[in-house]
C-alpha cells in the first residue's frame, strides 16, 4: 500500500477534489437560488436574503418564477419589494454563490430572462463573513429557512459584516412589507430570524440517500445484547458504498464506546451493541462527500405507558365575603378519578430501576424549567387563580401552613383539588379561628363526598411557632410572607423552594406535635 493511501486511511474521511474544485459537484442535477431584494427611491437594490438550493440529480428540473413585486410603505419611503427564484446549472449557481463571497452581488444570469436578470444589475449587499471556511460544509439539523425536507442538509453562509441600510430596514418593518416577506420566504426574516437580514445560504441535502430505516432484531445474536439492522434508502442511480455509518449509545449516566459499519454493495448492514440502545446518536460520512448527517442522542422508544384521569363531575365553590376586600366569589373545580395504567410496547427488564432514574430526570428538569417565583401585585384575583392551579396539580398530598388560614380559606383553595384522594391537611392557629371555629367546622363538612376529610390541626398558644405561610404540594414546597387569603393585595411574592427535602420535615414536624381540631374544639376557651 501507498504511504499517501495510508494516511488517507488513517485520517478517515477527508474533502475530495469534487468539493475543492467548487464547480463539480456530483450527485446534484439543478440549483434554485431564492432572492428577495428592496429597490428603494434611488434604485438602489439592497440584498434582502439569498437561498441556493442544490437539488440531488433524482430531482425533476423546475423552472425560475416570475419576478414579484410589492409596495406598501405609505408612500413615505417610495420603495419597493421584489422575490424571484432563479433556475441554473449547478456550476452557475456555485459560481453566482462564489462571486458573491468576494463581494460580487448580482441579479444571477438567468437566459429566459430579458429583464435585469442579465448578470450586469448589482445588488447592495456584503461584505460577508463565510462559515465554515470554504469549500468545507457544515451538517445541520436546524436550518430555519429552509423548507422541511431540506432539514438535515449540508450547508454553507454568508453572513453581513455590516447592518442592512437603515432606510432599508425602516422599509421592511412596515407592517405590510414584513408579512409579504414572510410569505415569499416562509419565515419571519425581519424579526424572529433577523440574523439572517442581508445573509446568502447555500444549502445542499444529502446526496446519496433519502433516508435511513432500521429493525431491532427480536433475538440478538451470540454475545450481543441488542442488534439493530440499518438501511440506507438510496437515492435514483446512486451508490452507497463507502457510506460510513457510526453509531452511538448513550444510557442515563453515560456514553458508549461508538459502534461503526462501513457500507458496501448491499445496503443493509447489522450492527451489535454491547449493551441495550437507550439514546441512539448517529453520524454519517463518506470520503468523497465529507459528513453527510448526523443527530445528536435521542431517546429510543420501546414502550409507551399512558396514565388516564377521568373526570367524574364538575362542582362549583361558593365562598362567602369576607369583609369589603375579599367580597363573596365561587369557581368551578373537576374532579378526577384514577382510571389506571396502560402500557405499549416492551416492558423494561429493569422497569423500577428505570421508573426511579425517569422520575428522579422528570423533577430536576422540572426544577430547570418551573416558574419559581410569582410576583403580585393589587391582583389578589390573580393570586388566588394561582394558588388554586398549584393545589390542582396534587397527586399526593396538600399541606397548607398557615397561622391565619381559617373556614373561608378552606372553601376558597381546599376545594382546588382535582383528586379527591389526595390528602389535604391545614395546619393554623388558635389566633386565626378565634371567632372562626364554627365556620371553619362548617367548610370541613363540605368535603363529605371525598373519601377522607380535610384533617385540621390547631398550633396553641397566643403567638403561634408559625409565623410565615407555607405551601406542600406533593414534593415542592412554596413559600409566602403573606397568608393565601391576602396575596396579591399588596406587593407580594409567592417562592418555590429550592431544597424543599430541608423544610417539609420541619413542617411535618410540627404538624405532628399541633392539637387535632377536634380535640381543640372540645377544650376550646368560651370565646373561641
Amino acid at each position: 500500500m501507498a504511504a499517501n493511501e495510508t494516511a488517507s486511511k488513517n485520517t478517515g474521511p477527508r474533502l475530495a477534489d469534487s468539493l475543492v474544485q467548487e464547480h463539480r459537484w456530483p450527485g446534484y442535477g439543478q440549483a434554485v437560488v431564492h432572492l428577495a431584494w428592496l429597490r428603494d427611491g434611488d434604485r438602489a437594490r439592497h440584498l434582502l436574503f439569498g437561498l441556493v438550493e442544490l437539488r440531488p440529480c433524482e430531482f425533476p428540473p423546475t423552472d425560475s418564477s416570475d419576478e414579484q413585486k410589492f409596495r406598501d410603505d405609505n408612500g413615505m419611503l417610495r420603495s419597493c419589494l421584489h422575490y424571484r427564484r432563479f433556475a441554473l446549472s449547478v456550476a452557475e449557481a456555485i459560481g453566482w454563490y462564489r462571486r458573491s463571497m468576494d463581494g460580487d452581488v448580482q441579479l444571477p444570469v438567468d437566459d429566459g430572462d430579458d429583464g435585469p436578470g442579465d448578470g450586469r444589475v448589482p445588488l447592495c449587499g456584503g461584505p460577508f463573513a463565510g462559515w465554515p471556511a470554504w469549500p468545507a460544509l457544515a451538517a445541520s439539523n436546524k436550518l430555519d429557512f429552509a423548507p422541511d425536507w431540506v432539514q438535515g442538509s449540508r450547508a454553507h453562509f454568508l453572513l453581513p459584516l455590516t447592518a442592512l441600510d437603515a432606510r432599508a430596514l425602516a422599509s421592511i418593518r412596515c407592517k405590510k412589507n414584513s408579512r409579504r416577506l414572510e410569505n415569499w420566504l416562509h419565515f419571519d426574516l425581519v424579526d424572529l430570524y433577523n440574523d439572517y437580514l442581508g445573509a446568502i445560504c447555500l444549502v445542499a441535502p444529502n446526496p446519496l440517500f433519502r433516508s435511513i430505516e432500521k429493525s431491532h432484531l427480536d433475538s440478538p445474536t451470540d454475545g450481543s445484547a441488542e442488534s439493530v439492522a440499518y438501511k440506507l434508502i438510496a437515492r435514483a442511480d446512486q451508490r452507497v458504498d463507502g457510506t460510513r455509518l457510526e453509531v452511538v449509545n448513550e444510557g442515563l449516566r453515560g456514553r458508549l464506546s461508538p459502534v461503526a459499519v462501513e457500507f458496501d454493495d448491499d445496503p443493509v448492514q447489522l450492527l451489535e451493541f454491547a449493551s441495550p440502545v437507550d439514546k441512539e446518536g448517529r453520524t454519517v460520512t463518506h470520503p468523497r462527500y465529507g459528513l453527510l448527517a448526523w443527530n445528536k442522542p435521542i431517546p429510543l422508544v420501546r414502550s409507551i405507558r399512558t396514565h388516564l384521569d377521568v373526570v367524574s363531575r364538575q362542582k362549583t365553590v361558593a365562598v362567602p365575603s369576607g369583609g369589603k376586600r375579599k367580597p363573596a366569589c365561587q369557581y368551578s373545580v373537576c374532579e378526577r378519578e384514577d382510571g389506571g395504567d396502560t402500557v405499549i410496547g416492551k416492558i423494561p427488564v429493569d422497569e423500577s430501576i428505570d421508573a426511579r432514574a425517569a422520575a428522579a430526570m422528570r423533577r430536576r428538569a422540572k426544577k430547570e424549567t418551573e416558574d419559581t417565583e410569582r410576583w403580585f401585585q393589587d391582583a389578589p384575583k390573580d393570586a388566588a387563580h394561582f394558588i388554586r392551579d398549584t393545589i390542582g396539580e396534587a397527586r399526593h398530598r396538600v399541606l397548607i401552613a398557615d397561622p391565619y388560614f381559617a373556614g373561608r380559606e378552606l372553601l376558597a383553595f381546599g376545594h382546588a383539588i382535582q383528586r379527591p384522594d389526595v390528602e389535604l391537611r391545614v395546619l393554623t392557629s388558635a389566633k386565626a379561628l378565634k371567632g372562626n371555629a364554627t365556620m371553619l367546622q362548617q367548610a370541613v363538612g363540605t368535603f363529605r363526598s371525598y373519601p377522607a376529610k380535610p384533617a385540621v390541626r390547631v398550633l396553641e398558644g397566643k403567638k403561634p411557632r408559625l409565623h410565615d405561610r407555607f405551601l406542600v404540594v406533593d414534593d415542592t414546597v412554596w413559600f409566602s410572607g403573606n397568608s393565601l387569603n391576602s396575596l396579591g393585595e399588596r406587593a407580594s411574592m409567592i417562592v418555590c423552594l429550592r431544597h424543599p427535602e430541608r423544610v417539609a420535615p420541619r413542617l411535618d414536624g410540627m404538624w405532628a406535635t399541633a392539637t387535632p381540631f377536634d380535640v381543640w374544639i372540645a377544650g376550646r376557651p368560651d370565646d373561641a
